[in-house]
């Protein structure tokens, strides 16, 4: 894959993402869905401690809501790769081949690799019946199950599938076949619309590509085996979609109460906490600098107004990815200036609009 000749950032993907003044990354064609990069050990890490915590297995809910995105992937790759909708196509073998399929994913799979989910193949496929699916090198897997499920929906045109996925020698194996019913928390599961929006951020871009080259050095692609990384921590990373974490989350508190929001916040703040640990702050304003800029970066968010004193910060903040996670990450850099236990005071907190205080 070709890269830029100044940054080194594959110059295919400079065609997908914007980097965004108020620290926010979208996709730049249709249907244009925000995205973020996050180290692949933090989601782990947060939805397992929520979900030992609560002593429930919440898959599912992962698998549902990211169908949605499986869903505008298909159109993203349509748009892209094809000239036809293949939804267009009768349900027969002969107007959809297997070879016809195997050739599509072939020639798709460096986007999809590019989200560092890893690399898929499809394994067999039959039309109006069943789809096999194997990605090596896989990571959050209910995450990948649930692209699949949506892409293959899409193509499929059908109201529903059923799934049954199981690692084989390292290998994520996901069965896909039809199902005439579409899943019960679907509807609820609905994407919010994400309009780009502006910010006080200024990032210095690469003068060939444009993309910010602070991010461009940050993170290592290796596209065969659909990885991306961290050069300097050997940390894995992967683009997720911001709208369908904010629907898993939406979709926990509706089902199991406000308390959810609890257990994220301060899983949250431990991990980003852990993190942090070896981080030098001899000097906390260059420190706020440069921990805002790195969230920024990776599509988290920034903060339209940040001020800062001794015993506290005060944060104004559209469109962070999440109000209450980002919070969380905001007091672990506070624990870490400080050396103590931070509290945070809410004035308004609303999806795409927080005001709060941290102090000691």
């Amino acid at each position: 894959m070709r890269k830029c000749r100044i940054c080194g950032f594959p110059r295919r993907f400079t065609r997908f993402i914007e980097w965004n003044s108020d620290g926010t990354m979208i996709g730049r064609i249709r249907p244009r869905i925000p995205v973020m990069l996050l180290e692949v050990s933090e989601w782990d890490s947060i939805f397992y401690e929520l979900s030992s915590t609560l002593g429930i297995p919440i898959d599912h809910i992962l698998i549902d809501a990211q169908k949605n995105i499986g869903k505008g992937i298909y159109e993203t790759v349509r748009v892209t790769h094809l000239s036809y909708d293949i939804k267009k196509l009768p349900a027969r073998w002969y107007f959809r081949p297997q070879w016809g399929a195997k050739l599509f994913v072939w020639t798709i799979r460096n986007d999809l690799a590019g989200l560092g989910a890893g690399r898929v193949k499809l394994v067999s496929y039959h039309s109006g019946k069943d789809a096999l699916i194997r990605m090596s090198d896989p990571c959050l897997n209910p995450m990948i199950v649930g692209n699949c499920q949506g892409i293959y929906e899409s193509a499929e045109k059908m109201p529903g599938s059923n799934a049954e996925y199981r690692l084989e020698n390292g290998d994520l194996v996901i069965h896909l076949t039809h199902a005439s019913e579409r899943g019960g928390s679907e509807e609820r599961l609905y994407l919010e619309e994400v309009v780009p929006g502006t910010g006080p951020l200024v990032y210095e871009r690469c003068s060939h590509c444009n993309v910010p080259v602070q991010f461009a050095r940050s993170v290592s692609w290796d596209i065969p085996r659909g990885i991306i990384s961290n050069p300097i921590s050997g940390e894995r990373l992967e683009f997720m979609a911001v709208q369908s974490v904010n629907a898993i989350l939406r979709e926990l508190e509706n089902e199991l109460g406000e308390e959810i929001v609890h257990i994220l916040y301060d899983a949250q703040k431990r991990f980003s906490l852990g993190r942090l640990g070896g981080t030098s702050v001899e000097d906390p304003e260059a420190f706020w600098d440069a921990y805002l800029l790195e969230m920024a970066l990776s599509g988290l968010g920034y903060p339209e107004r940040f001020d800062r004193t001794g015993d506290s910060i005060s944060v104004e903040i559209l469109n962070a990815y999440n109000q209450d996670l980002y919070a969380a990450k905001l007091a672990a850099g506070f624990e870490k200036v400080t050396g103590r236990g931070p509290q945070i005071h809410w004035e308004q907190r609303d999806r795409h609009y927080g005001i709060y205080t941290i102090t000691t």
